[in-house]
């Protein structure tokens, strides 16, 4: 099998990783906060000991203001509903995925907020002059996705959230494709909440998140309420951080998972990492860029990106590409609208999509080869082969 779909979600993981969570499921683990025997101790050590490292990740100061959520859109739905009051005027892109762009679009239906979308050039970059013409003294939120999961188009947040502050107003960063792959300051940089996912570039199981509050946020309610072992007399929620936002059990597992994935991050260089993969992406751009009959859409491999490249090829539906490739030839892509169906309507594919291509740090020079020879007979192209 060959694996170009880590924009999804990461395969292999680094043995770390699994030999860890191996190594959970086979002593057992308690649940934190809940008992005062020694698993459920070591299993709150462990949550404890992963919310530290992502405080020096992140570069911020106090470990309440990091949350473990269930995934990325877990984290930006708990920002979203937690910090927004009716009237608020918010900001988003053309490019933001369904986990940002669904629930602020049913909020503002339900005439809770007003909502303005800023458009992106042919590239997926947003166009600053247009974002900062949306965004006014009442723009409560502005959400940017870092890196489009459709394109690989990264955003120049400094400069957004800089207009957003000037402004008055806040940022929160949708890094699912970013957290793990590009170096986040939130003490240095205008972001003010951040949304990741684990299993991507942190290298975590599915069913793992973080949402990262920042130190101008103060404020925000609880998006789930429940058990959280802590104050069990009251029968309000807590309003402790990061207590008051982890209602319900924790993904042990998963959250040693991403524990383990930041071991392997650090230990790599995310600069390395990044390197590897962007290193694959030119491969495929330049190859690609070969055949008339091949759209690849987004910025080009010297520009400001990451690993993730979108093409179509004239005559065949995204769905068909991609079907192809896995049941002839074992590679796994992912075709279609990528669950960002306005980056799609921008760049001209919707409603059908393309085939998107992500490798990862593990991706190797032959499985690029492979998929080259492949699509080279896809397309029927007379073009070099790959030996």
């Amino acid at each position: 099998m060959i694996y170009l779909d880590n924009a999804a979600t990461s395969f292999p993981k680094p043995f770390n990783v699994g030999r860890k969570v191996i190594e959970i499921l086979s002593e057992g683990t308690g649940t934190p906060g809940r008992g005062s025997h020694n698993t459920a101790a070591k299993a709150l050590n462990g949550v404890q000991a992963v919310r530290k490292s992502f405080i020096d990740f992140f570069n911020l100061l106090e470990d309440f203001r990091i949350i473990f959520t269930y995934s990325a859109t877990d984290a930006l739905n708990m920002a979203l509903k937690g910090f927004l009051n009716k009237g608020d005027h918010v900001v988003i892109t053309s490019t933001e995925h369904n986990s940002v762009s669904r629930p602020l679009k049913a909020m503002a239906r339900d005439g809770i907020i007003s909502l303005d979308i800023a458009p992106c050039d042919r590239y997926g970059y947003v166009i600053i002059d247009e974002f900062k013409k949306l965004v006014t003294e009442k723009t409560k939120l502005a959400v940017v996705c870092h890196s489009s999961n459709v394109t690989g188009a990264l955003q120049p947040v400094e400069v957004l959230g800089q207009i957003v502050r000037e402004k008055g107003g806040c940022l929160l960063l949708d890094a699912a494709q970013t957290a793990g792959i590009v170096p986040i300051d939130m003490r240095n940089m205008p972001v003010d909440m951040l949304a990741a996912a684990g299993h991507k570039s942190l290298y975590g199981l599915q069913g793992t998140g973080i949402l990262v509050l920042g130190e101008r946020i103060f404020k925000l309610r609880p998006f789930r309420e429940g058990g959280t072992g802590f104050d069990s007399s009251s029968e309000c929620q807590p309003v402790n951080w990061p207590e008051a936002f982890e209602a319900g059990t924790h993904n042990v597992p998963g959250i040693i998972s991403m524990g383990e994935g930041l071991k392997f991050i650090n230990e790599t260089g995310i600069k390395n990492i990044a390197e590897r993969e962007l290193y694959h992406i030119e491969r495929l751009w330049e190859y690609l860029s070969h055949f008339d009959n091949i759209t690849l859409y987004g910025p080009k491999p010297d520009m400001a990106r990451t690993a993730v490249l979108s093409f179509n090829v004239l005559g065949w539906e995204a769905e068909d590409i991609g079907a192809v490739l896995n049941q002839n030839y074992d590679i796994q892509t992912r075709s279609g609208l990528q669950c960002s169906p306005l980056t799609h309507q921008f760049l001209g594919t919707f409603p059908q999509g393309t085939v998107r291509l992500s490798p990862g740090y593990f991706t190797t020079d032959k499985d690029i080869d492979t998929f080259c020879n492949a699509i080279r007979r896809i397309a029927q192209v007379d073009v070099p082969v790959y030996e």
